[in-house]
């Protein structure tokens, strides 16, 4: 299922835009990348616009907060994040 986890920016980013204090949104997948990947096309993000760190995810900010629903609280976020590297870590112990 796509998620929605709304936050403020820590800092400026003048090259996209943002200021100190904007809101953004961390938009993920709680079951997959190719989840995500399609969501994000479906909207017209591209792939390579999804961030890695800690979770698969797209930055959502400006005009883009319209396509964001309910957001999902810091708990539910951290359970997310926690799932997701067991299923990482379980994924690359497959590997070897």
């Amino acid at each position: 299922m796509i998620r929605f986890h709304y936050h403020r920016s820590r800092r400026d980013i003048p090259n996209l835009g943002i200021a100190k204090g904007d809101g953004l949104c961390h938009v993920y997948s709680d079951t997959s990348r190719i989840e995500l990947e399609s969501w994000g096309r479906s909207h017209g993000l591209r792939p390579e616009w999804i961030h890695e760190r800690t979770l698969p995810h797209f930055d959502a900010f400006g005009d883009r907060l319209a396509l964001c629903g309910d957001g999902v609280s810091g708990a539910e976020l951290k359970e997310h994040i926690r799932v997701w590297r067991q299923m990482r870590g379980a994924a690359e112990t497959a590997k070897k």
